[in-house]
């Protein structure tokens, strides 16, 4: 459930950064209702629909979101786990910029180093109502993980249950830096050199010569 297509559906042309301002009222008051619409669709999946695990996408920066979402919650039954993701390195926002955000409708017709500038000047319209979580006392009883510098370094906190844990799992080991990946063939088998295909056989001499080196 992104809260930035609820937002595109509300808001059909996107005009610049000056949307995200936290001093533009107007448009603050169409971003909670479009957050509280998503709510609402989350609420009829998890209680009509038989869905079993629903995921609110949005930047949720403040205390004040959080606790709505929070709320909602408990009026209904659900629990809550918040992951927030924190980078510091500038290169590596850059370069998630480029590679997601500048992909994203709000930029269909523009070129790419206006989006750029444009997306930087989003980002720091959050930043100026940034509240992180706060594990070790405001959000102390929150079950939460923070992923830091892209896996860099973690922070979780009261993980509840099996799908929780499961969630801390994935996000420990996922890569979603480019890497180098080298696929290798076994060296020469037994079945190799009888002709035979398939099966599980051993190495032959020079198979196992070709897998030490």
């Amino acid at each position: 459930f992104n809260v930035g297509e609820y937002r595109r559906e509300a808001v059909k042309h996107y005009s610049s950064y000056d949307f995200f301002r936290p001093d533009n009222e107007e448009a603050m008051k169409v971003r909670r209702q479009c957050a509280l619409a998503a709510l609402r669709d989350v609420k009829l999946y998890l209680t009509e629909e038989a869905g079993q695990i629903a995921v609110f996408d949005a930047t949720n920066t403040t205390r004040e979101r959080r606790g709505m979402i929070l709320n909602f919650a408990k009026e209904n039954g659900f629990k809550v786990f918040f992951i927030e993701s924190v980078c510091n390195d500038p290169n590596v926002v850059a370069t998630n910029v480029m590679e997601v955000k500048l992909s994203s409708p709000d930029y269909r017709d523009c070129n790419s180093t206006d989006a750029m500038e444009d997306f930087m000047k989003r980002i720091n319209c959050y930043q100026a109502s940034y509240q992180p979580l706060d594990p070790d006392d405001y959000d102390r009883e929150l079950s939460l993980i923070k992923v830091i510098d892209v896996g860099r370094r973690f922070l979780v906190n009261r993980v509840q249950d099996h799908i929780q844990s499961r969630i801390v799992y994935y996000l420990m080991n996922i890569h979603v830096q480019p890497r180098t990946i080298y696929l290798c063939r076994h060296g020469e088998s037994e079945f190799n050199l009888k002709g035979k295909i398939g099966g599980d056989s051993g190495l032959s001499n020079r198979g196992k010569k070709c897998q030490l080196g």
